[in-house]
């Protein structure tokens, strides 16, 4: 017997007749009782009576009938628990990373989804990412700022220097690097709040101090602004690079140039999930081999 002559069975007894159980399944009518006979040949027995508002089961069929409910439960019941480990396994992975590095980021995360796509990553803005795995609110955080916390360990993961981002019709738009120092006489900079400290503390041990006329944890807002002509943002190489505008010049920093390192902070736990501690291994793996590819090629 096969599984789909049990379920047209069924289907007809609920039916109580051959044509509505046939618009029931989508089969023809002649394809239906041809599979009631073949069904009925293998049992040897006859399973339905014939009669004038349709078919009544016989005595054999209910007992066919009894068994193939409890079948088809069975079936039914092993899918769900199926189903219930497949969506187990597909564990979430919740990621809070520091805007301005996202869009770098962003060919790993894939390159890990591809290579491990039951584990779903949820990656989340955060400026505050290392406060987001104290709180416990994210499994693992990519952040700029240091980290001093007994419960948190952090891995380095790369540096990103900075660099400046003008409009194509600036002052210092026919250079092609200057000095850090030489930012003093630049008006309206624009930070990021959070390197806003960072650039800070670069400038006042250079002696000079910048006020910031806007600030915005958004990447498109800033370079909205700096499109426009309303000053200029200090912005790490690898963001600036994605950026393809004739609107827009980067100009490089030479001497005290502002950087910062960005590293994959998490809880100091032994209860780690098998699936976060998948997804640090592979990041650092991931870092070292562009690292490897950078030096190799140069760059």
């Amino acid at each position: 017997m096969e599984l789909r002559q049990l379920e047209y069975f069924i289907q007809i007894c609920k039916s109580g007749s051959f044509t509505k159980a046939k618009e029931e399944l989508g089969v023809t009518q002649p394809t239906l009782s041809q599979q009631m006979r073949v069904l009925e040949g293998e049992y040897n027995i006859q399973l339905f009576d014939r009669v004038s508002r349709g078919v009544e089961v016989t005595e054999a069929g209910k007992i066919l009938l009894n068994k193939g409910n409890a079948i088809m439960k069975l079936l039914e019941e092993a899918q769900n628990e199926i189903d219930g480990r497949n969506n187990k396994s597909r564990e979430t992975i919740s990621i809070g990373c520091c805007p301005a590095e996202l869009e770098y980021l962003a060919p790993y995360f894939m390159r890990f989804h591809q290579k491990y796509p039951n584990i779903f990553l949820k990656i989340i803005d955060a400026e505050d990412a290392e406060n987001k795995v104290l709180e416990q609110r994210v499994d693992i955080g990519i952040t700029a700022n240091p980290v001093n916390h007994a419960s948190v360990i952090s891995t380095h993961l790369y540096r990103q220097q900075m660099a400046l981002l003008i409009h194509s019709e600036h002052p210092l738009a026919n250079k092609t690097s200057i000095p850090f120092r030489s930012l003093k006489h630049t008006d309206s900079i624009m930070f990021r709040e959070q390197n806003k400290s960072l650039i800070d503390s670069y400038c006042f041990s250079s002696g000079f101090t910048l006020k910031s006329i806007i600030e915005t944890s958004s990447t498109s807002v800033l370079t909205h602004w700096v499109r426009h002509g309303l000053g200029a943002a200090l912005l790490p190489t690898s963001l600036l690079e994605s950026l393809k505008d004739d609107s827009l010049h980067v100009v490089k920093l030479e001497g005290h140039i502002p950087y910062w390192d960005i590293s994959l902070v998490h809880l100091n736990s032994v209860n780690m999930r098998s699936n976060a501690r998948l997804f640090i291994q592979e990041m650092d793996s991931y870092v070292r081999e562009v690292e490897v590819n950078l030096l190799c090629s140069g760059s």
